[in-house]
């Protein structure tokens, strides 16, 4: 124990004084320090709804067993998210054709270059598409072709196109959904079965059930595409990819993996590793786009 009466007068003062502007300034800080917490909370309450979704983008281009990279992804520009929004795609190569790995990347070059796009012109921007693959119908005559999905964000809003058996998944409340259908011979042929009242699994019997309807490099082909905007919500997660991811890690097996306080980033690796772990011997090329739907008060 300290003896303070043996201090002298002045030096007891100087303690004091020192003591007591201590307690001032953390008193001050503490004041502070809850205004600041609440009304940024309150802040954050008022203006939740207004706030517009930041897209948190990463993807994976893997090579499966196949001798060559025949996905190819695309990415607009980020700096230009505010005012053009966030177009992201995947092509893939159409195995047994010729030049897969130049006709997909031909295909996201040329999107490149047509970027921006109008987000209301979904009509508009089919076209743009179809000329993109007429132009490879033109070169290949058929003997070459890629399929491709593409999201176009802006906003809380998101438009698709899609031609071929490539994916666009939207996982939302652990739930995940294929936003559009596979144009190939099964999906043709499950139609034609149930509008006859048949058992629709023999479909998938059919040696030609993979077999594609339409891809890019189809004269005229028929794009896919959205009527009206999709709604977009908080921590929504959107992939766009490649069948290769999909024929390895089915949408059930997807969520199961994945953690939804992940980033985009993460939620890429689970399912980048994922695919990996399953060493399918007959793995072909596999990549994403993932895309998560976040809030941020900056």
């Amino acid at each position: 124990m300290y003896d303070f009466s043996l201090l002298s007068g002045e030096t007891r003062r100087t303690l004091i004084i020192a003591l007591v502007l201590f307690l001032f300034a953390f008193i001050s800080f503490c004041v502070v320090a809850i205004y600041t917490l609440v009304k940024t909370n309150v802040t954050s309450k008022k203006h939740k709804g207004k706030l517009k979704l930041v897209c948190d983008v990463a993807y994976f281009h893997e090579r499966g067993k196949r001798d060559n990279q025949e996905d190819s992804l695309y990415i607009s520009p980020m700096d230009k998210l505010y005012e053009s929004g966030l177009v992201a795609a995947c092509s893939d190569g159409m195995g047994g054709l010729l030049n897969g790995e130049v006709v997909s990347k031909f295909v996201t070059d040329s999107l490149s270059e047509n970027f921006p796009y109008k987000f209301d012109a979904q009509k508009e921007n089919s076209k743009i598409i179809t000329g993109i693959s007429d132009k490879i119908y033109e070169q290949y005559h058929l003997s070459a072709g890629a399929t491709l999905v593409m999201v176009h964000i802006f906003d809380d809003y998101m438009n698709f196109y899609s031609l071929g058996d490539s994916n666009i998944i939207l996982i939302r409340n652990n739930k995940a959904t294929l936003l559009n259908h596979k144009q190939n011979y099964v999906t043709l042929m499950i139609r034609k079965l149930a509008d006859g009242g048949l058992d629709t699994s023999d479909a998938y019997k059919d040696n030609r059930a993979k077999g594609l309807i339409d891809f890019v490099g189809n004269l005229n082909c028929n794009v896919l595409k959205t009527n009206h905007p999709i709604r977009l919500i908080e921590n929504d997660i959107i992939i766009v990819c490649s069948d290769g991811v999909t024929d390895s890690m089915p949408l059930n097996r997807i969520v199961s993996h994945i953690h939804f306080d992940q980033n985009a980033t993460g939620i890429a690796r689970t399912i980048k590793y994922g695919v990996r772990a399953r060493k399918n011997p007959r793995q072909d090329n596999y990549s994403a786009v993932v895309i998560k739907m976040r809030r941020s008060i900056f």
